[in-house]
């Protein structure tokens, strides 16, 4: 074909362009040449770059892209600078993303990763030149390509909001992002996925140490706080105690509460399992959304259903519509306290929900959907509990995205002068009095006290000293304890030269050294030693926690 013929295609598409061939110009367009006006002396060096790149002109910039078409080489000059220009656009939105601090991914319709910016190779930990033009299930080692959400999201063509979870793994531990991934439909076809990730991992540990210092510093009297919004009025700092295993479980609770999955507290009655629920809703995502708790041993079987699941005018005698807890705690947090207690057949009812996450008013014809969290708490082991056949295995799956094992106060070391110390300035303002400590004496009983009530059982303890101490006195006395406490403790106790007798103690002694010495014996291979002593592997884990057994 003719050059000029050539030139007139690439004319009606294009009015910037020049023609070499063999590394002399053969062709320049009219527009180029006014231009230039007639000056090509800054082009006698364009045949030797090989890709596309930037080119000044009369000092305004142009993106210069070659095409080698048979024996020509074909240059052509689009202008930067007008923002009506889809180049113009293109090249300062690709700016503008890679300088972004929140991280972009996004991928073709084949799966291919075709941005990736430095926002998200911080953010992971992975850099851009590993993952551009890799199959986004490749490049986060995933099997099978549909557990992708991207390619979940490119056919379904609905997007997925607000949600918290590790897609990358650095150093062997998984990278929590808070993130939202969108389709990008041109005529009713998805082209393209992308996601716009959040690192809120420094946000967490400026949280994380306020937490901490408002539980050193402050405290105040939660019975006499107002309520929060939401329906809550604990948080991680009004936790008291600095054990270490107490700032290790506050740690883990606050990692859980950026999670959207179930949560299940074990704990035994009295160390706090609501306070602990409350803290994980204030602390995460869902605090704007209301709280709702329920002790389910409170509520009579026959009124649990329509309490949890609402119900409708006439489907029994008495019965009007009203809504259950799921619905009013709309996308907030729903508390099941002393799940345990809850009967057989209503669990059935719980689990069906939870799986097909939505449920019926009693009576009702109509689904509505279940948008809560659910946090569940339990004063028994949960293990024991399913193989005596009182907890549905499948339910406690269900309700057990993850676990948070509380420890009894005598576990907790000197936290429980912290706490005393905490009951004693409340009561010192309520009674009107000025006590500072508590005698050695008194000290040495209760460090050796079981403490089976645990927190609360001590917030009575205190009170009931405080009520016998009179306006003079500084020191808390064991004298000044109630006959029916002392009988409890020292019947319990039965302290001798410094050693505890009580039978609690003492099972509680042998059972961990017991674990102690099996695992030991099977180098802690827990699914050994749990054959070993005749225990499920879970019931195993549970008493692991619960005694603090470490390696």
């Amino acid at each position: 074909m003719d050059i000029v013929e050539i030139a007139k295609i690439i004319n009606s598409i294009f009015s910037l362009f020049i023609i070499f061939e063999t590394q002399k110009i053969l062709y320049i367009s009219d527009e180029l040449k006014e231009l230039t006006k007639y000056n090509f002396k800054e082009f006698d060096d364009l045949h030797s770059i090989s890709e596309n790149s930037y080119f000044t002109i009369s000092n305004n910039t142009y993106y210069l892209r070659k095409y080698v078409i048979d024996k020509y080489d074909l240059f052509i000059f689009e202008p930067i600078g007008n923002f009506t220009d889809t180049l113009t656009k293109s090249i300062c939105l690709e700016e503008i993303v890679e300088n972004l601090y929140d991280g972009v991914l996004l991928s073709d319709r084949d799966g291919k990763v075709v941005i990736y910016n430095k926002a998200m190779e911080e953010l992971e930990r992975k850099p851009k030149n590993k993952m551009i033009g890799k199959y986004i299930w490749d490049a986060y080692g995933y099997s099978d390509k549909t557990k992708s959400e991207h390619m979940q999201v490119l056919e379904s063509g609905k997007p997925i909001i607000n949600k918290y979870k590790a897609h990358a793994i650095y150093n062997g531990k998984p990278v929590y992002k808070s993130y939202s991934t969108y389709p990008i439909i041109v005529n009713n076809e998805t082209i393209g996925v992308y996601s716009i990730s959040k690192d809120e991992t420094k946000l967490q540990n400026l949280l994380s140490e306020i937490v901490e210092l408002k539980r050193n510093y402050f405290s105040e009297d939660n019975k006499d706080r107002d309520f929060f919004n939401n329906g809550t009025r604990f948080t991680f700092s009004d936790i008291i105690g600095s054990s270490e295993i107490m700032k290790n479980l506050i740690k883990e609770a606050e990692a859980l509460s950026w999670l959207d999955n179930s949560i299940l507290i074990v704990g035994d009655t009295g160390t706090g399992k609501e306070v602990f629920a409350q803290s994980i809703h204030n602390f995460g995502k869902r605090r704007a959304y209301p709280f709702i708790g329920i002790n389910c041993s409170a509520i009579p079987e026959n009124l649990l259903e329509t309490i949890l699941f609402g119900s409708v005018k006439g489907a029994y005698t008495g019965a009007v519509d009203s809504s259950g807890l799921f619905e009013e705690a709309g996308e907030g947090t729903l508390f099941l306290d002393e799940l345990n207690t809850m009967p057989l057949n209503m669990q059935a009812k719980l689990l069906r929900a939870l799986q097909e996450k939505s449920a019926r008013r009693v009576g009702g014809k109509e689904n509505y959907p279940l948008k809560c969290r659910i946090i569940s708490a339990m004063n028994e082991d949960p293990y024991e509990l399913i193989e005596s056949g009182r907890l549905r295995q499948d339910l406690f799956y269900r309700i057990s995205g993850y676990n948070l094992y509380i420890p009894p106060l005598i576990k907790r070391g000197d936290d429980i002068f912290e706490i005393s110390e905490y009951y004693i300035k409340k009561y010192n303002r309520t009674m009107n009095k000025n006590v500072t400590g508590i005698e050695d004496s008194l000290k040495t009983i209760m460090k050796k006290y079981s403490w089976p009530g645990n927190i609360r059982e001590l917030e009575h303890f205190i009170e009931n000293i405080m009520v016998r101490t009179i306006d003079n006195e500084k020191n808390l006395k064991l004298e000044n304890l109630p006959d029916y406490l002392k009988d409890i403790i020292f019947e319990s106790q039965k302290v001798d030269n410094n050693s505890i007798n009580d039978l609690d103690s003492l099972l509680n002694q042998y059972e961990k050294k017991i674990i102690f010495e099996a695992l030991e014996k099977n180098r802690w291979n827990v699914t050994k030693t749990s054959k070993h002593l005749n225990i499920t592997r879970q019931s195993l884990i549970y008493r692991m926690r619960k005694h603090n057994i470490k390696r």
